[in-house]
């Protein structure tokens, strides 16, 4: 009796923490289209916290109900991932054409802890201060309009387009620690020139036709 009790605790305990200890914040850090290939990975750990649909046979992500509406492009969890003393409550999934100054698509999470907790739980990423206790970045990157698709550049410039424009001709991809009006966001950024071809690299997730 003692013996089936405690494997069956056991097993609870596996299913229950299994979600709760996913890396999922170390997937997005990278701002990599592999985050949708790990989405996909723990799916069903997931699907116990929030929606998630699956795209090219091994890719998923979490939809929200309108990208392109500031009211509707994101979604809170039934219940938060715990990740370090982070607690994850929601994914956040934007997109915009601001035309002559470029498309922008922003796509990560909202975090309950303040934005200075979450940088310091994030110590293994070299965090650069935009504005205190407002916005933070991490991982900037930059292409030339002219470079292979697949290439990206370490940005090194004193000035990243977060608050400014993003550079003529110039794509730029970094991670954004940003204190909002209403939420604290840990989300990827790519902005700047976004062609089709290069936006189904890094968003797979997004249906191209749906958005000309």
């Amino acid at each position: 009796m003692f013996k089936n009790s405690f494997i069956l605790l056991f097993m609870f305990f596996v299913s229950t923490a299994s979600a709760d200890n996913l890396s999922l914040i170390e997937a997005l850090t990278s701002c990599n289209p592999d985050f949708f290939k790990y989405v996909y990975e723990y799916k069903n750990d997931l699907k116990s916290h929030t929606n998630v649909e699956i795209f090219n046979q091994n890719q998923a992500y979490i939809p929200v109900e309108n990208r392109s509406d500031t009211t509707k492009n994101f979604v809170y969890f039934r219940s938060p991932i715990t990740y370090k003393n982070l607690k994850i409550i929601g994914y956040y999934d934007s997109a915009m054409d601001l035309k002559k100054m470029g498309k922008y698509y922003f796509w990560g999470f909202i975090i309950e802890n303040d934005i200075n907790q979450i940088r310091n739980s994030l110590d293994f990423l070299e965090w650069k201060n935009m504005e205190d206790n407002l916005l933070y970045i991490a991982n900037p990157m930059i292409r030339s309009v002219n470079d292979d698709i697949q290439v990206w550049h370490k940005n090194t410039g004193s000035v990243v387009g977060v608050k400014t424009i993003p550079a003529p001709n110039t794509t730029e991809k970094l991670l954004l620690l940003e204190k909002g009006e209403n939420m604290h966001l840990l989300i990827c950024s790519i902005q700047g020139v976004v062609t089709n071809n290069l936006l189904r690299q890094e968003r797979p997730d997004i249906q191209i036709e749906k958005i000309k």
